[in-house]
């Protein structure tokens, strides 16, 4: 097999499942998903080159909402939207790509047009939500029908090193359960990072006298920034941050000044943030701004002098506002945690502050048992779990005093941070690791033995199911009837019948039937070579005239 980076790029590339929460930054309320999602399908769209763009869902109003989405990134770009249960045109298109992790889901949806008819790519957010969450989805790929020539994508080497610990108590649990000697085959695990568009973030500098004068900020003052949701349960505690700047006023005798751009969940929370802030950080000046809104981010970036995002949460995964920050020339200091590690280059584009998570048994096992009995919340399960993580305040503390009275060293790393970016996280650079992971599953998949796929107990034939429960089957060999007066047409038109009146015969079919039975009674496969439908179809029309009562079923000797 060909190393992945002398792939060529497909001809084809995936379908998109669409739903547009998924992929709308919404106008409160903001997570990294909807930033992530966003601007994954205008990169998307923008590399097609002339490809069909092709989303997918089980709901029509989706499909209306990802037209009008990719014609306002594109006006001339070639859409399609499909219907999930299509699965033979995905085997067309060759893959779906997932903005989640459900991949088992998805493999058993394939399991009608075979195992290796596509290939699926499913992608971390978060994966800290147990049960049913994000942990439950990733588990579920040791079980359900997730085959190599699939492909998981972890944002972070962290991530998939937390992905396989995962994989690997699962397996272990099989083996204990079923006896199973060897592992179920794994989905590809490919580490590519989120992208950003590099190009949004050049238009700050030219502002920035503009926003300071309009901030109040002085010249000697030095802006530090945190953008992204003020949550101190579920995404950075902001402790550290506070008694670090704190301390560093102190010790430089600076005008510091804390830029918070974001929104709380709540009154509470806020409070509580404010409230911190007077607190543990009253030397430094703070300013509040309402990340919701675009102009308030515009001035945040532009006005800055440093970004730092101090993640010390179980939830978080790669920081998408670090290579933001990144791409608008700011250096950064973030802790050494997840994905952070990854973008941030220690000493070269900023910091890195080291990170502390204890092993506890017990108390963990505690956590994730109150858990899974809904004894704990999602989010005080989070809380709980990070309220053991610490931060390196000294180095915390040492790095922003270097930063404070470096001018010049800000303005280098911010240099560096803004290249970086481009080489590795502007998103024509990620989007060709895409592509070359689609091209190596479709050779992955071209090599594989094609067997017969079994049913899945999940998704089996409901007249396979339960064809335990009538008094006979109805099949090819049964008798049918016309009764005296068969008003089906009056009786298919009834509100009584109009469930699921979409999956039915056309009505020309039906009357097809009633013209041959006029005639004599006949059975099913006989009444299949009168019309020229097919048996099956001749037993689905059968049945529901049955259920109209135009028709009679039995035995000859009973009719």
């Amino acid at each position: 097999m060909a190393p992945i980076s002398s792939i060529a790029p497909p001809a084809s590339w995936p379908a998109l499942r669409y739903e547009p929460d998924g992929f709308h930054v919404p106008d409160s309320r903001v997570m990294g998903r909807h930033s992530a999602g966003a601007s994954f399908l205008r990169a998307f769209v923008r590399a097609a080159a002339g490809r069909d763009i092709v989303g997918a869902g089980p709901n029509p109003a989706s499909g209306d909402a990802f037209v009008a989405h990719v014609r306002g990134l594109d006006p001339r770009a070639s859409i399609r939207w499909l219907a999930l249960e299509e699965q033979r045109a995905f085997a067309a298109i060759g893959g779906l790509h997932l903005s989640d992790p459900q991949l088992a889901r998805h493999a058993r949806l394939r399991q009608a047009v075979g195992h290796a008819a596509y290939s699926l790519t499913g992608l971390t957010h978060t994966i800290a939500s147990p049960g049913d969450g994000a942990m439950g989805l990733i588990a579920d790929m040791a079980v359900g029908p997730v085959m190599p020539w699939d492909a998981l994508i972890c944002t972070s080497e962290a991530v998939k090193a937390s992905v396989v610990t995962l994989l690997e108590t699962q397996d272990e649990y099989l083996r204990w359960r079923v006896g199973a000697q060897a592992a179920a085959p794994r989905p590809e695990l490919p580490v590519i990072p989120l992208g950003v568009h590099c190009g949004d973030f050049d238009g700050f500098e030219p502002l920035r006298a503009e926003r300071r004068a309009a901030l109040g900020l002085a010249e000697d003052e030095v802006a530090f920034l945190f953008l992204g949701r003020l949550s101190f349960h579920a995404k950075a505690h902001p402790y550290p941050m506070y008694v670090a700047l704190e301390a560093a006023a102190q010790e430089t005798g600076r005008k510091i000044v804390l830029i918070q751009c974001g929104w709380f969940a709540n009154e509470y929370i806020e409070s509580a943030f404010k409230q911190g802030a007077a607190d543990f950080a009253p030397s430094v000046r703070h300013i509040w701004l309402d990340g919701t809104k675009a102009d308030a981010r515009t001035s945040a970036w532009a006005a800055s002098d440093v970004f730092m995002s101090l993640s010390d949460n179980i939830q978080e995964t790669f920081g998408l506002t670090i290579i933001e920050a990144m791409a608008a020339g700011k250096p950064v200091i973030a802790t050494d945690w997840d994905g952070y590690r990854q973008t941030v280059r220690h000493g070269d584009t900023g910091y890195l502050i080291p990170t502390f998570l204890p092993q506890l048994d017990a108390a963990g096992e505690t956590y994730a048992r109150r858990h899974a009995a809904q004894a704990l919340t999602y989010d005080t399960y989070i809380a709980a779990a990070s309220q053991h993580v610490s931060v390196d305040l000294r180095a915390l503390r040492n790095a922003i005093v270097d930063l404070v009275q470096l001018p010049h060293l800000r303005g280098v790393m911010g240099a560096r941070g803004r290249a970086v970016a481009r080489e590795a996280f502007d998103w024509p650079v990620v989007m060709r690791a895409y592509e070359r992971l689609w091209a190596r599953l479709s050779e992955l998949r071209a090599a594989a033995v094609r067997t017969e796929t079994p049913a899945l107990a999940q998704h089996l034939n409901p007249f396979t199911y339960f064809k335990s429960y009538p008094s006979a089957a109805l099949d090819a060999h049964t008798l049918v009837a016309l009764r005296d007066t068969p008003d089906w047409r009056g009786a298919m038109r009834h509100a009584l019948f109009s469930a699921a009146s979409q999956h039915r015969p056309a009505e020309i079919e039906l009357a097809a039937l009633e013209q041959a039975l006029r005639a004599r009674p006949a059975i099913v496969s006989d009444l299949a070579l009168q019309t020229g439908q097919s048996v099956q179809g001749v037993l689905e029309a059968v049945s529901l005239l049955a259920k109209w009562g135009a028709v009679d079923l039995g035995p000859l000797a009973d009719l």
